[in-house]
């Protein structure tokens, strides 16, 4: 048996097991199929060019299609050579009372497990489960701290405390005897491509051009393109438009540096693409925070959800089903701005001991006050001290910097300081050693990527109904990129230089040349002014019921809201991360304790 599912699912294992999932609505439950059946499977998959013009499949189709030729797929073996995102439960395996799940490469569509009190069950939202047998509505507070650090939770934690997510690439078997995890999938940099630049520039052009149209949805869906202005977004749009009509979707905001309305405008004008836009203001996006809290199935901090959401929205409204995304473009082809800073201060760290003292001590003399310049110099010297990715960590380190001031002691008392650096150390070892830049570009796709980007698009998607696909994420081109010498994506301190020049006469000058803005939200600019905004971040945070949960210093957050309000230094990326945290916990912890 093969269940198609295009929404959420469970599948489930226990003497109660039945009785739960017959009391949930709105998704396919599942207990306990024939062993060794396919339970459940959601995603599609690139098959190629067919006689009757269709590229993508679903996989339940495919799956149910080699089930009537008689062959009972081997899921755990042929999921790493799909091409697309997935998300799949089989039944059975080495033994007969056991889930075998597995996610595609990215981790694009989630899955969600426990084991507990004679019941395992999988889903694909975290939200399904809270209420299964054995479940208890008890909080990670390890996770709550990664979240403080990284503004989101990252695999395998997730923010309730008997609940785990299968990691992305992942083969997971899962009983009442526990879970064994295999991971199938990591990138790899041999970087053993040689050759002059124009070569190379030609061979990434191919492949860019080959994956883009690969992921073009087929001719009987609706579809489109998210279009910031940026170069990945453009670039996919460019592609796309020289086989025909595409209509692109582009959110701006009225407040300087943070608008690329122009930028995709000029993008959409270069290719003759159909653009659609809107802009969202203060007001919208406070109505959005609800929005933001009802799409994700856990806290997740990170400001620009709500652009995200409201592309996503302009799509659906458009009758989109499918839109692609360029996510993955700025860690396979070498875009982010810190790469180029982080060259730098490697170089800092690779000097003579006493030559690296001496510069700390200087940068420590003349940092610390008020000289913008200074300031740069000492954080240039104090992290160009430390090792990678202990220096990557700092722009994510919330919570470990201010630990004693932002956290209880009852919290404190519960988690380990060390666990975020922990898991980012980890994470960047996977693998094994590659060339500095290559390592940290694998490193923002298992963490930037896999547990942020992915995440705020899937869900916001998923939320408006439509599906997203990524295609500079797909295996192909990541490899490719990854046989890439690094001074391909970064050379000198020039972002994506291979990338650059496989694009010309692909993308206007204006778009190559212009500087990375991103995807962000302009809360610094709106919890300054005074309104609504400001007036719901002091309702939340400074709350009793906020102050009540015992995880944050009241004193320390009243003092993050007094200092941005009166428009010292920007703390409202922080404020923005505890406001969703406390939201998020009040709707699905708190209201769930006081029923049970």
């Amino acid at each position: 048996m093969t269940v198609a599912v295009t929404g959420d699912f469970i599948v489930a294992y226990g003497p109660r097991a039945q009785a739960w999932l017959d009391g949930l609505e709105g998704f396919q439950p599942l207990a306990g199929p024939a062993p060794g059946t396919i339970a459940a499977v959601r995603g599609d998959v690139h098959r190629g060019q067919t006689a009757a013009g269709t590229r993508w499949v679903a996989l339940a189709d495919l799956i149910e299609g080699q089930l009537e030729d008689g062959a009972q797929p081997a899921i755990e073996a042929v999921a790493s050579q799909w091409r697309g995102r997935f998300a799949q439960v089989a039944w059975g395996g080495a033994a007969e009372e056991a889930f075998l799940a597995t996610t595609d490469h990215f981790g694009s569509l989630p899955l969600y497990w426990y084991a507990r009190d004679g019941h395992f069950a999988i889903a694909t939202d975290l939200r399904l489960l809270l209420d299964a047998p054995g479940v208890r509505r008890q909080p990670d507070l390890q996770a709550v701290y990664h979240y403080l650090n990284f503004a989101c939770i990252p695999a395998p934690l997730t923010i309730c405390a008997d609940i785990r997510r299968v990691m992305p690439g992942t083969r997971l078997q899962l009983s009442l005897q526990g879970a064994h995890a295999d991971r199938y999938y990591l990138p790899e940099y041999p970087a053993d491509l040689h050759g002059g630049d124009h070569a190379l520039a030609k061979a990434l052009r191919e492949r860019m051009i080959d994956s883009v149209r690969a992921h073009r949805p087929d001719k009987d869906m609706t579809w489109g393109c998210f279009l910031s202005g940026g170069t990945d977004s453009s670039s996919i749009t460019s592609i796309l438009a020289s086989d025909g009509q595409v209509k692109t979707c582009s959110i701006g905001f009225e407040e300087a540096g943070y608008d690329e309305l122009e930028f995709a405008r000029i993008a959409s004008r270069a290719c003759g693409a159909e653009p659609y836009t809107e802009r969202v203001d203060r007001d919208r996006a406070l109505d959005m925070l609800d929005t933001v809290i009802q799409a994700y199935d856990q806290p997740f901090g990170n400001a620009s959800a709500v652009p995200t959401l409201a592309c996503a929205q302009l799509g659906q409204q458009l009758g989109m089903t499918v839109m692609l995304g360029g996510d993955g473009g700025d860690e396979i082809f070498g875009g982010n701005e810190r790469y180029a800073k982080d060259k730098l201060m490697e170089r800092f760290y690779r000097l003579p001991a006493p030559l690296k003292a001496l510069g700390v001590a200087i940068g420590n003399a003349v940092g610390g006050g008020s000289n913008w310049t200074l300031n740069r110099v000492r954080n240039y010297t104090r992290r160009g001290a430390m090792p990678n990715p202990d220096r990557f960590y700092q722009d994510d380190a919330f919570a470990s910097e201010y630990y004693e001031a932002l956290l209880t002691p009852a919290f404190r008392a519960q988690v380990d300081r060390d666990a975020s650096l922990d898991y980012m150390r980890q994470t960047y070892a996977e693998g094994g050693p590659v060339d500095p830049l290559n390592q940290i570009m694998r490193l923002d796709l298992a963490m930037a990527i896999a547990q942020n980007d992915l995440v705020k698009v899937h869900r916001a998607c998923r939320h408006h109904g439509v599906a997203a696909r990524f295609p500079y994420l797909d295996k192909a081109l990541v490899a490719f990129c990854g046989r890439l010498p690094a001074d391909a994506k970064l050379r000198g301190t020039q972002k994506r230089w291979l990338f650059k020049q496989a694009m010309v006469g692909i993308l206007p000058t204006d778009i190559l040349k212009k500087p990375k803005q991103g995807f962000g939200l302009p809360i610094a600019v709106w919890m300054k002014e005074p309104g609504p905004m400001q007036t719901r971040v002091r309702q939340v945070l400074l709350d009793e019921r906020t102050q009540a949960r015992g995880w944050i210093e009241p004193a320390f957050v009243s003092r993050l809201v007094e200092m941005h309000m009166a428009g010292g230094a920007d703390h409202s990326a922080a404020l923005w991360q505890l406001l969703v945290l406390e939201l998020w916990m009040r709707k699905y912890f708190d209201a769930r304790s006081a029923v049970h």
